[in-house]
């Protein structure tokens, strides 16, 4: 479900976003949109404010913040929450499609493409009369390098 967008797209899809809230296209909106496309994986806005900051665009803490709302609206970035922690974002135009595995006890992420779970979606939908848009799964649990972590300690004699 997600597009591939070239950079003029991109920008194309911002413009028109923020121009539907009466925001300009400012430089600032630039670094920030140049600087979200080209981050691998998954960021937290802290993460994405000290790449623009480290880019020396003279951009501030504030303007990053505002802006992220403005590029999950624009379909550019894919919120996720990935852990019920600090909310993350990731890049909606960086690849295809993935869902997530994640760690309750270490907070790994693990990407993964699983066919059947597109075709089950699209099947449900399809059946309650729904045209999907997006979707995003999360599925949690213990990763093998946490459950061999809390065995070992479960087998550890008490002191």
């Amino acid at each position: 479900m997600r597009q591939r967008l070239n950079a003029e797209a991109a920008e194309l899809k911002f413009r028109e976003v923020l121009a539907r809230h009466g925001l300009k296209w400012t430089a600032e909106r630039r670094t920030i949109l140049a600087i979200v496309r080209s981050l691998p994986g998954h960021f937290t806005a802290d993460d994405l404010a000290g790449h623009v900051q480290r880019a020396g665009a003279g951009v501030s803490r504030a303007t990053v913040y505002r802006a992220l709302p403005l590029l999950v609206e624009a379909g550019l970035l894919q919120p996720m929450v990935l852990g019920g922690e600090v909310r993350r974002f990731e890049n909606a135009l960086s690849g295809p499609h993935h869902d997530h595995l994640v760690c309750t006890a270490c907070g790994r992420v693990v990407e993964i493409e699983v066919e059947a779970f597109e075709i089950l979606q699209r099947e449900v939908a399809a059946r309650h009369g729904f045209r999907l848009s997006s979707h995003v799964h999360e599925l949690y649990g213990t990763c093998a390098g946490c459950q061999r972590t809390s065995e070992r300690s479960a087998d550890a004699p008490a002191r």
